[in-house]
């Protein structure tokens, strides 16, 4: 994972050893799980709000997180498949 922050906040790189869990941190509702991601030099947590009442927006949120990584996989496997698009040979390329 390579991080960077600037003015728009922190951008994370994906790299091919990162992994994502899920990691439960009490069975008590005040300590809800949360969802890791961990890399070679960082981890980012994504904490649930400690209240239940907060908890449907939260779910909200992860279900338009899950749609917004899909979209990005679909983009990136097409762009991967067309290897002519990537080396310049496309929109915004040099040829």
């Amino acid at each position: 994972m390579g991080l960077r922050v600037d003015g728009f906040g922190v951008t994370w790189t994906v790299e091919s050893q990162d992994s994502v869990t899920v990691e439960e941190t009490g069975t008590h509702p005040a300590s809800p799980p949360v969802l890791v991601v961990t890399g070679s030099t960082s981890v980012v947590s994504l904490a649930v709000p400690g209240e239940p009442d907060a908890w449907p927006a939260c779910v909200a949120f992860l279900h338009r997180l899950r749609d917004g990584v899909e979209e990005l996989a679909a983009l990136l496997t097409v762009r991967a498949a067309a290897p002519a698009e990537r080396d310049g040979g496309g929109e915004g390329g040099s040829g």
